[in-house]
């Protein structure tokens, strides 16, 4: 059986490991791998779409720009998973003017509903406080006003201590590596993570950074801006391949400095496995506090440095399995920080 028929058959079929696919096509021209394309977008083989996609992004990117692939990215963004957002990343260097803005607001799409459905625009803390007495009012602390009327001899409005609910402020930079990203995981985790905080800080101040080879700042600590054009930052960032953890500290540590209130916070988002930059620990006295969130990696030494980072910080490290997990995570960080 010839390589092509075989790829032709593992599409069918429903293999999903997208290695195995971009191996069996390598070498392939054009017009051979947009047909294998056209075949896995019938069949709703992502990960055969992938695969092709390391071959020859230019094919897949061809494909998927027609109505039938267009109408598969849709339905995608639509049932809430990840496909519309990894294959913009992915082919975001080989889509036309025409199609660009369709894959980006697809993405964006499916990037928002994930994000709601993880958190439902966010679970916020509350804290009570003391306040005057008015009939709108129904819960007391019961023994401060019994203090009062001990010293007293009678209540009055003015004696008696009401308390209110109010939502706890906070303020936080989010700081996200996204090098080395093969199928546009990490930049897909990013959105996500990001979405996530601007609903849980939407009426808080934060700071978004993203980082490889160097730092960006995508949104200013005191910056307002919608959540759709915060995710469409992300979904134009720059991508490379080298990961530069202290001057993206460094970057953090300047906004964080901006943040007078007391219960600021940073969040770093990395499995620790840095290659430019030099040790990220000599940026760690910007930090009053830095959680860290770890990303699952091979080297273990990399794992190690984000512990003693969080260690030397106060911080809470919090490791991951697998990308996919890293919203949820991080949601359980934002709930805790105080």
């Amino acid at each position: 059986m010839s390589k092509e028929k075989v790829l032709e058959a593992e599409i069918v079929r429903g293999r999903r490991n997208p290695m195995k696919f971009h191996q069996l096509s390598k070498g392939m021209d054009f017009m051979t791998i947009k047909e294998k394309t056209d075949t896995a977008i019938e069949v709703d083989n992502i990960p055969a779409i992938k695969g092709l996609a390391l071959s020859n992004p230019n094919s897949v990117a061809d494909a998927l720009s027609n109505s039938q692939g267009l109408q598969l990215l849709t339905r995608r963004a639509a049932s809430g998973d990840n496909t519309a957002p990894n294959l913009f990343f992915m082919l975001r260097g080989y889509l036309s003017e025409r199609t660009k803005p369709i894959f980006r607001r697809l993405a964006r799409r499916s990037i928002i509903k994930v994000s709601q459905g993880i958190l439902g625009r966010g679970l916020r803390g509350n804290v009570w406080v003391q306040t005057e007495y008015s009939p709108d009012v129904d819960e007391f602390d019961d023994e401060l006003t019994l203090e009062n009327f001990m010293e007293t001899g009678y209540l009055t409005y003015e004696t008696i201590v009401a308390m209110e609910r109010k939502e706890k402020t906070k303020s936080g930079v989010l700081i996200f590596d996204t090098s080395g990203s093969l199928y546009g995981e990490k930049f897909t985790t990013a959105a996500l993570a990001v979405a996530v905080m601007a609903y849980h800080l939407a009426h808080d101040r934060y700071a978004v950074i993203l980082f490889n080879t160097k730092p960006y700042l995508i949104k200013r600590v005191d910056e307002k801006i919608d959540i759709n054009s915060l995710v469409d930052r992300i979904l134009d960032a720059e991508s490379a391949g080298y990961t530069n953890i202290a001057e993206a500290l460094e970057l953090g540590g300047i906004e964080l400095a901006k943040m007078t209130d007391r219960n600021k916070f940073a969040i770093l988002v990395t499995d620790g496995v840095f290659n430019k930059g030099g040790d990220p620990r000599k940026q760690l006295h910007r930090f009053s506090k830095l959680h860290i969130l770890g990303l699952p990696s091979k080297y273990e030494w990399g794992q190690r440095l984000c512990k003693d980072m969080a260690r030397k910080t106060g911080g809470r490290y919090a490791p991951v399995s697998s990308h996919e997990d890293v919203p949820r995570v991080l949601m359980n960080i934002l709930s805790k920080t105080r």
